[in-house]
């Protein structure tokens, strides 16, 4: 079937570096597939796992920051730039492996990431490289309270998923701080419940419950996994819709 790449974006402190070693581990204890993990954040400090490729092996970032006088995120920025005129390099490593699964983990200030040249340089890359290709969007549990909250998630996904052009799973992360979750469930079947108390909102609630019906007009009929990296709970929940989303067999959802 060739490898299945996984890459992993969210906002800081979602725990993507933690889910990355949480999903690599159970894959591997689990089926024994063959994993291979590639770190793309040049200003990480710790990481739970060893990655197969770390950026941090030809960029520096705190050399940046000195050479160019930048502050911390300037210096990110510049990594970032850096790094897309240096891909090629990435999609040699990718292309010389021949393993099952490929787990990319991307610089915790998301929109660093995502609003620069090296987002769709590397997904350009990657689809060429394999058609099982997801993006997995990690949110931190913690800021689940609302319905709006939910909704906002939703669209983010969708706008990440039009910038990248590749399918988009949310995950909310740390279940095991935030454990209830009462909105978070099924994007189908929850829809009416959702948009039904966003409407209740006023002017912003309609815009947002507006928004969502279209949204969902084109959503996959897929779950949102609710996962603990830290207590490896519910990871098999993400694993069937990576699995899904890329299978060669059809459409499963």
């Amino acid at each position: 079937m060739g490898k299945t790449i996984v890459v992993f974006i969210g906002p800081a402190g979602a725990g993507k570096s933690s889910l990355v070693h949480a999903y690599s581990k159970w894959l591997e204890e689990t089926f024994s597939y063959r994993i291979y993990k590639i770190n793309l954040d040049p200003a990480a400090d710790y990481i739970p796992y060893t990655p197969d490729f770390d950026v941090r092996s030809i960029i520096d970032v705190h050399r940046i920051a000195i050479e160019y006088g930048l502050g911390p995120n300037g210096a990110l920025l510049k990594s970032m730039d850096i790094l897309a005129n240096k891909i090629d390099i990435i999609e040699k490593v990718i292309n010389s492996i021949d393993l099952d699964f490929v787990l990319i983990d991307t610089p915790g200030q998301m929109e660093i990431f995502i609003f620069r040249d090296i987002a769709i340089k590397l997904m350009d890359i990657l689809k060429r490289i394999s058609r099982q290709l997801v993006v997995v969007f990690v949110i931190d549990a913690d800021v689940i309270h609302r319905y709006e909250d939910y909704a906002f998630i939703s669209i983010m996904s969708v706008a990440i998923q039009a910038r990248l052009g590749v399918d988009v799973i949310p995950i909310i992360n740390k279940i095991d701080l935030v454990p209830k979750l009462d909105v978070v469930g099924d994007l189908i079947s929850d829809a009416k419940i959702v948009i039904e108390k966003l409407r209740t909102l006023g002017t912003y609630g309609e815009m947002m419950s507006s928004i969502l019906s279209t949204i969902w007009l084109y959503a996959k009929a897929t779950r949102v996994p609710r996962v603990s990296a830290k207590m490896l709970e519910n990871i098999e929940e993400l694993h069937r819709i990576v699995h899904e989303l890329t299978c060669v067999c059809g459409d499963l959802t």
